[in-house]
């Protein structure tokens, strides 16, 4: 053989050499990735599940954070509620009064300036005529009480009188005079 088979051979030996390293070296990466890659995997599966614990768990903490918030605005709400009711009413009491009196003011100011215009209304003279026959008559029954209390005053004054002068004795007289 001569020094060209022999390179040729040594070549040839070296290329498929090169081949079967490069092959090897290529199923070698693809192990490695594969194993790398199920290791991502795993280690992403557990930091999954020990995530999803955590948000799990900050999900419920962060509820019962909401509902302990929700339920102190209901209280602060219904207790805002209680004193804006009270007030409100308050302050509606007060103005039913104030316009009550202003309207009773302007009726008693119009009936006034209806009387001053047009005069005593019918009623009035009615009612002013029946305060006057009522003040009559009170007067006259003043009166006939009166004159009872002092005839019953002259009766037991005149019956006072009389039983005085018949309890005193008669003066006693001289014999022979007469009686006149």
């Amino acid at each position: 053989m001569g020094p060209l088979t022999e390179s040729m051979t040594r070549l040839c030996g070296e290329i498929v050499a090169l081949r079967r390293a490069r092959l090897t070296f290529v199923r070698d990466l693809c192990q490695d990735v594969a194993a790398m890659k199920a290791g991502f995997r795993r280690a992403h599966i557990e930091i999954a599940r020990r995530t999803k614990a955590e948000r799990q768990g900050f999900v419920k903490a962060l509820g019962h954070e909401v509902a302990g918030m929700r339920a102190g605005f209901r209280r602060a709400h219904n207790d805002m509620a209680r004193k804006t009711k009270a007030e409100r009413q308050a302050a509606v009491s007060h103005l039913k009064k104030t316009v009550g009196g202003m309207r009773q003011d302007l009726a008693l100011d119009l009936a006034g300036a209806h009387r001053a215009w047009f005069g005593p209304s019918p009623m009035e003279l009615r009612a002013k005529a029946e305060a006057e026959r009522r003040a009559q008559a009170a007067a006259a029954q003043r009166a006939r009480e009166e004159a009872e209390r002092q005839r019953r005053e002259a009766e037991a004054k005149a019956k006072a009188e009389a039983a005085a002068a018949q309890a005193k004795p008669e003066p006693e007289r001289a014999p022979g005079k007469k009686k006149s």
